[in-house]
């Protein structure tokens, strides 16, 4: 009975502990869907805040968006403003050079008619801007509430009356500046020899009078060939509508009828014969007329000269003008990018199909990386423009993003950069990169990076004008101080901001853009892409390819680009001084006649224009063009180089180095002193060079003896003492007791020559061509100085084995030991002198080498 009321008490506990359970369940289950339900709700109200906080950031955005718009707006509008400015001071001053000429009263009175014309024009321009100016601001002032920004705009609005007030009063001090200007060119006149000025007058006048008289002539002789053709036409109107009458008879006037057609062909035969005429005549004109305008040009560019020089050329460039080193139009050259287009890089060009493209296209072909493509359009657009590749057009950003000219993802960055020229705006100031640099509104780095690029592409722009300066002007300006141009391209102050889109190495924009090529269909400039090299200069060639064109596939070097009319003078003379740098030197020869040098500084190539002269390469009348300014020193050069002939010297030894990092010639004692090579190798390049002949000026190409080439810093003293038993060697050795002259291998025999020395001589002598007969200095085979008995058959035999040749030389390319005949394998004929030349690097460190060095070399 216990157990039994046990078991029902338990039977009652489990039961009620299993609903309490089931409770338990429920409750738990109530609990998990409620926690749902607020996770739903938490989740809900996230999404809800997320939303918000977007549509928040949207408001901000926008704001920020149409602040910046009416900022640029206005900024845009200001920009337009000052350019009213100085074209109506550029159209002032253009009035008061042709004030300046003695020109007649009405001419004045037209000219000022003009002038003020042109004024209200522009004023009218101004009047609606502003009106539109208003608009835009009013609409931005209701969204915004930008009252003060419209206070700022009336302000401007009454400064710009002031500005246009004071315009007309620079009109009546015009005269006073013509008296000035008078007062500069009598000045100038005094400063010359009064004797050769009216020289130049005098010829300058005669010139034009003949050209007049030409012109007159030419006229007169148009004027009866024009009534003989009008004549000529009506007879055949005449004769056109008599024929047509007569060709609706059918078989009644047939004589009538071809007798008319022979009068017509007669008087069509005549009609073709005086149109040759005219266009034969025509061209005669038409060249006097352009004549003329060339002197008219060259008059008004050196009466206009004493105004610029002032502001864009230097002291230096001043001296070379007035002394006659360098001639006007290279002035005008140098003075271009200043005023003419940008020159910055706007596009790729392929060298496999000879097309160009631009950098975003280069970048979609994966030719260059996307972020190297965006660095030179941030580069374009800080020098004023965004340039369309294939029509050559700039466009500002704005422009450019319209046109499809570059993607919509780029404007913020291209917009930041374009500041550069429009200025950074700080505390109501609009200031320029230096200034923000200096105030610490822009990045040290970016700012370089910017000066560096516009240095590069012509000058630095002034943000208040919007002119480019040269950056030896622009510390006056405020615009760049010394310090910082001299660290421009210092790698530590200014580390290099751009990449090499075909190698990938860092390198700055100057560098870059002299590696690019001038496209005549556009007229810009393009980085070759490809394994050609097109830009490199060789030994191989006298000029590298630097221009191209692009519509029809040409390549062609600026010299024959120039002589094919395809680029002007100016341009031509740009990418001259891009590719060389000649100067003029004055040298006494031994026998004490002044001869006259132009050198190459870049490219180490000499060149003699008396010696031209006499080898008739060079005329007189183009001497003495280049000596009164009308051809520079580039066209010299490269005149004198379209008339070379040069023949490949095959019993050339090695003349010298070729530095292919800086594309140069150099010297064998250069390349010693400069660490291209050793001085062992030095010697033995340099002993090769006195046995065959005489030390070789790999710059012009002449071989000297030690004495001479001591003068002309080829060897030192040092030197010159080592090599003179080799000079003997070519010479002859004199018998101590015959004094007969006896050969190199003659002197070993007799115990006269050493005989190491020797056997270097023999060894030079015959890889270069064979043994030098030093009473006639021909050259003998192998084979026939064994046949004479002058070498023994043991001597023969180790020269014609090549395992016998010792390693006596170190390449200055690979920098491993080579046996001299290698070397001369590995020679290279240069196209200027003929001679052999061997390339060279140097390796680059810090320090002492490390093993990484010597396995570098050796595996080159």
């Amino acid at each position: 009975m216990i157990l039994k009321r046990e078991k029902a008490e338990a039977q009652e506990k489990s039961i009620t502990l299993g609903s309490e359970v089931r409770t338990l369940k429920e409750k738990l289950q109530h609990a998990q869907t409620e926690a749902e339900q607020k996770l739903k709700e938490n989740s809900a109200l996230q999404l809800k805040s997320q939303q918000m906080e977007e549509q928040l950031e949207k408001c901000k955005k926008m704001l920020e968006e149409l602040k910046s718009k009416l900022e640029l707006q206005k900024d845009g509008y200001e920009r337009q403003l000052l350019l009213v400015q100085t074209e109506i001071e550029k159209k002032l001053f253009l009035l008061q050079t042709e004030i300046s000429g003695d020109s007649e009263k009405s001419k004045q009175q037209s000219h000022s008619k003009e002038l003020a014309e042109m004024l209200n024009k522009y004023f009218k321009q101004d009047g609606k801007q502003m009106k539109t100016l208003h608009q835009t601001t009013e609409e931005t002032k209701q969204q915004l509430q930008l009252q003060v920004k419209m206070d700022k705009l009336q302000q401007e609005k009454t400064k710009l009356g002031h500005d246009l007030t004071k315009a007309r009063s620079h009109i009546a001090q015009l005269e006073e500046d013509k008296l000035t200007l008078s007062s500069k060119i009598s000045a100038l006149c005094n400063e010359q020899p009064k004797g050769q000025f009216k020289q130049l007058l005098a010829d300058s006048e005669w010139k034009l009078t003949l050209k007049d008289d030409e012109a007159r002539s030419v006229r007169g002789q148009m004027e009866p060939n024009v009534r003989e053709i009008k004549s000529l036409q009506e007879k055949l109107l005449t004769l056109g509508v008599s024929t047509n009458p007569e060709n609706q008879r059918v078989n009644k006037q047939e004589v009538t009828e071809t007798g008319h057609h022979n009068v017509k062909d007669k008087d069509a035969a005549s009609l073709k014969t005086e149109h040759t005429v005219m266009q034969t005549m025509v061209p005669s004109y038409e060249s006097a007329k352009c004549n003329v305008e060339a002197e008219i040009l060259r008059m008004k560019v050196s009466s206009e000269l004493p105004e610029l020089k002032f502001k864009f050329l230097g002291e230096e460039v001043l001296r070379k003008l007035e002394t006659g080193l360098i001639a006007g139009e290279e002035v005008q050259a140098s003075l271009a990018q200043h005023v003419g287009k940008p020159t910055a890089i706007a596009g790729v060009y392929v060298e496999s199909s000879k097309k160009k493209i631009s950098f975003l296209e280069a970048a979609e072909k994966g030719f260059l990386a996307k972020t190297y493509a965006i660095e030179f359009l941030e580069a374009q657009a800080a020098t004023g423009s965004l340039t369309d590749v294939t029509t050559g057009q700039t466009y500002s950003v704005v422009e450019a993003l319209e046109r499809g000219v570059v993607e919509t993802g780029l404007k913020d960055k291209l917009m930041q950069a374009q500041r550069a020229v429009s200025g950074y705006i700080h505390d109501g100031k609009k200031l320029s990169v230096f200034q923000a640099m200096e105030g610490r509104i822009l990045d040290r780095y970016k700012g370089k990076k910017i000066l560096e690029v516009q240095v590069a592409t012509g000058g630095l722009i002034n943000p208040e004008t919007g002119v480019r300066v040269p950056a030896s002007a622009a510390a006056d300006q405020g615009l760049l101080n010394k310090e910082t141009l001299q660290g421009l391209h210092d790698p530590v102050s200014n580390p290099k901001g751009f990449h090499n889109p075909d190698t990938g190495q860092k390198a700055y924009y100057s560098e870059i853009l002299k590696t690019c090529l001038y496209d005549i269909d556009g007229g810009v400039f393009l980085f070759p892409f490809g394994e050609k090299h097109l830009t490199d200069a060789s030994p191989a060639s006298s000029h590298r390819v630097s221009v191209v064109d692009s519509s029809c596939g040409s390549e062609i070097s600026a010299y024959e680009a120039f002589k094919g009319r395809h680029i002007d003078k100016r341009t031509y003379l740009f990418l001259s001084q891009q590719e060389s740098e000649w100067q003029e030197t004055s040298v006494v020869a031994a026998s004490g006649i002044a001869l006259h040098v132009i050198t190459d500084v870049k490219s180490g190539r000499q060149l003699c224009l008396e010696s031209a002269l006499s080898q008739r390469f060079l005329e007189t009348a183009e001497l003495e063009s280049y000596r009164s300014g009308l051809l520079s020193i580039y066209e010299i050069a490269d005149i004198i180089f379209s008339r070379m002939v040069v023949v490949e010297d095959v019993n050339s030894p090695i003349a010298g180095l070729w530095d292919v990092t800086r594309r140069k010639r150099l010297s064998v004692l250069q390349g010693f002193q400069q660490g291209f090579t050793d001085r062992a190798t030095a010697l033995r390049l340099l002993e090769a060079q006195a046995c065959t002949g005489g030390i070789c000026d790999p710059s012009s190409g002449e071989k000297v003896t030690l004495s001479e080439a001591v003068k002309r810093g080829l060897i030192d003293e040092a030197m010159k003492q080592l090599l003179q038993q080799f000079e003997q060697a070519f010479n002859g050795i004199a018998h101590p007791k015959t004094s007969k002259t006896l050969s190199v291998s003659q002197a070993i025999q007799e115990n006269l020559f050493p005989k190491d020395a020797g056997f270097r001589c023999i060894e030079f002598q015959l890889l270069t061509g064979g043994l030098i007969n030093p009473d006639t200095h021909d050259r003998v085979s192998l084979e026939e100085v064994i046949q004479s008995g002058l070498v023994d058959k043991v001597t023969a035999s180790v020269l014609k084995e090549e395992k016998f040749h010792t390693k006596s030389v170190t390449c200055p390319k690979t920098k491993r030991r080579i046996t001299f005949k290698e070397a001369l394998e590995r020679s290279v004929f240069d196209s200027h002198t003929g001679l052999r030349l061997l390339e060279a690097t140097k390796i680059h460190g810090y320090g002492a080498k490390s093993t990484f060095h010597y396995v570098w070399a050796y595996k080159q």
